[in-house]
């Protein structure tokens, strides 16, 4: 039989085998193994999504523990009047002492500003005054200072010597008369006062001396003493 070499041989003719499309069956064990892969992929998923926040982050840093501040020193206490008082008075005394007068002076008044009934700074402020040449100012210090303290026997003394000065020997004498009677035998002063009373006492036989022209017979008169 003769084929026609322009016709077509129908598929499976002549042994040719029939064209087909391959198609291959995977074993289930693989189907099995994909779908456990795609499980466990949506498992993470689904863990990365739902798990806690404060798992995600880290922990904060606990802040700095802020030292308490410590506390300032106290300041000292502020001097009382009686510690300003007992300062000023050594100061002006040592200014007396070294010749400083005026300066003497204020700070003795500033130590009466602070306590204006001490005697002892009143006597001290008399000296330094009639020193000064202020015999009058002198006079009403020392006063001042046997009010506050009769018995005071230096503002006595002082006293006595700055009337006998201007001139009132009368009444000079009944301070010193008082000095005497409140110091002991052994009072460096107490020579001069007892020779200047027995002078006072012979004091009108000096006005008749002295209106004759005749000169004056009586010693030299006690200082005043230095601050105490």
């Amino acid at each position: 039989m003769r084929m026609d070499r322009g016709a077509s041989r129908p598929e499976g003719v002549g042994g040719i085998p029939r064209l087909t499309i391959s198609v291959t069956r995977s074993p289930r064990w693989r189907q099995g193994l994909l779908f456990v892969i795609v499980a466990f992929v949506l498992a993470v998923g689904v863990a990365v999504v739902l798990r806690p926040r404060s798992a995600a982050l880290t922990a904060a840093p606990a802040p700095a523990r802020v030292a308490s501040p410590r506390p300032a020193p106290e300041a000292a206490p502020p001097a009382t009047s009686d510690e300003g008082f007992v300062a000023l008075l050594g100061q002006g005394r040592r200014a007396a002492h070294e010749g400083a007068l005026p300066e003497s002076a204020e700070l003795l008044k500033k130590a009466l500003e602070l306590k204006p009934t001490d005697a002892e700074a009143w006597n001290s402020l008399g000296v330094v005054l009639v020193r000064q040449g202020e015999t009058a100012r002198g006079i009403d210090a020392f006063s001042r200072a046997l009010r506050f303290s009769p018995n005071h026997a230096e503002a006595h003394r002082n006293l006595a010597v700055a009337l006998d000065r201007q001139g009132r020997p009368g009444e000079a004498v009944a301070h010193y008369r008082a000095f005497l009677r409140l110091t002991t035998g052994d009072h460096p002063a107490r020579d001069d006062v007892s020779r200047r009373l027995g002078e006072v006492s012979a004091s009108k036989a000096e006005e008749r001396a002295a209106a004759r022209g005749e000169p004056s017979t009586s010693g030299d008169r006690a200082g005043v003493s230095d601050p105490q």
